[in-house]
């Protein structure tokens, strides 16, 4: 079997983990995986290898953002009204915006994407072909379509006219059941739930829950049975309060926590994936956005809460992963390390914050064994940053501040050299 090496020599390496950064390193890569790790001049390449000089940049793991939508409008310069893309723009063509969200995710050093599904989109699928080979992308975990009950945060989205939907729309105990089941058996790799309403969408209030708990339950229990982790879109007090009492993995938002909130969290060890930087992106932009007027109305107040609650949760030991929910034009893929900018500015330390999109990011998704720190037998997911990125979190959204972008091995940064991404 022919061997594909890289070595990489004279390169400082952040683990992903603390606040070290190793100096006059070698990284060799081999069939995809790390190899080695050690200092410069101790490690050989075969014949055929290819050998990068990394002097000036500091390899770091390949970013996770565990809160995306990936298809979603991709042409910036044609505003569509996120309700109206959901509901008219047909499954191919979502699909194709998905495949050029990805590809600017990849080039902006995310390798991993968690992805909140929508209706008829084809994520499962395009995660299937990314992971054959037959086209650039990151590393797909896909929640085909986000369960919501009948006038809930999901379902808003959609006319009221409409048909029911039966893979999306649940109520009651058995059809909570049989959604999961029906998920799983379409590909899911994990599951998202809708636990309150919404701040975008225009006909519920940020403050009602949704999902009594014994709902809750049922879908966490049934999705733990097939080893599916269970994320929920929460905002409000009472709807975080139900998902944590339902056992849910990851609380998705968290704009509303309470004290007794962030004690259940703690305890139960339940991840927070805060996305701060589509609120951020939609107050930059405003209307420009596709937001509606009412939307970023109410995206004010959560700006403030949601500072509140990620500060509260830091203080208290709360998990964080980083996750943007990047949405097309309502938030850029591209730009996913503005979240850690964010949480930069809010008082972490850079190191602490490229852990919540590395390691920390790893463990959230159940795939420390084989990403978000840089050693020996995992996959080779490596970003090379110009600079040291936990001196100034800024290098990695500033333009031609990442030098190479490797995925499974891959040197993907320009994964698609024909394309103006």
């Amino acid at each position: 079997m022919t061997i594909q090496e890289t070595l990489i020599e004279n390169v400082a390496v952040w683990r992903g983990r603390g606040e070290h950064v190793e100096t006059a390193m070698a990284i060799r890569i081999e069939n995809g995986r790390i190899a080695a790790i050690a200092p410069t001049g101790t490690l050989s390449a075969g014949p055929q290898a290819t050998v990068v000089d990394g002097a000036g940049a500091t390899a770091i793991p390949g970013l996770c953002d565990i809160h995306v939508h990936l298809a979603t409008n991709s042409d910036y310069g044609r505003i569509v009204d996120n309700a109206t893309y959901r509901a008219l723009v047909p499954g191919t063509e979502k699909l194709l915006h998905g495949v050029r969200n990805g590809l600017r995710a990849l080039k902006a050093g995310v390798t991993t994407l968690r992805v909140m599904g929508h209706r008829e989109s084809g994520d499962v699928e395009l995660a299937a072909m990314i992971e054959r080979g037959l086209i650039p992308g990151p590393r797909l975990l896909v929640a085909p379509w986000v369960i919501s009950m009948t006038g809930g945060r999901g379902d808003l989205f959609y006319p009221a006219a409409w048909p029911r939907q039966y893979l999306d729309t649940a109520d009651g105990i058995e059809e909570c059941r049989k959604v999961v089941r029906l998920q799983r058996k379409l590909g899911a790799g994990f599951i998202k739930v809708t636990a309150s309403a919404g701040v975008l969408s225009a006909d519920d209030k940020v403050h009602w829950p949704n999902y009594t708990v014994e709902e809750l339950k049922v879908i966490v229990s049934e999705a733990h049975d097939y080893d599916l982790k269970v994320a929920a879109h929460a905002h409000s007090t009472e709807g975080i309060k139900r998902a944590l009492l339902a056992g849910v993995d990851t609380l998705e938002h968290g704009t509303n926590l309470d004290d007794e909130c962030i004690a259940m969290m703690v305890e139960q060890g339940t991840w927070l994936v805060p996305t701060l930087a589509i609120t951020d992106s939609l107050l930059r932009r405003g209307a420009a956005s596709g937001a509606r007027a009412e939307g970023l109305a109410k995206l004010e107040i959560a700006r403030a809460n949601q500072s509140r609650s990620i500060l509260k949760a830091i203080a208290a030991g709360v998990k964080i992963a980083m996750g943007t929910d990047s949405s097309g034009n309502l938030c850029r893929f591209g730009e996913h390390a503005r979240e850690l900018e964010l949480y930069v500015e809010l008082g972490m330390t850079p190191a602490k914050a490229l852990e919540t999109a590395t390691s920390a990011a790893a463990e959230a998704l159940d795939l420390a064994g084989e990403i978000g720190t840089l050693d020996a037998g995992k996959c080779a997911d490596i970003v090379l940053v110009n600079g040291n990125p936990l001196q100034d979190i800024y290098l990695l959204q500033r333009e031609g501040g990442l030098r190479r972008v490797y995925r499974n091995g891959v040197d993907v940064t320009d994964p698609w050299p024909a394309v103006d991404l």
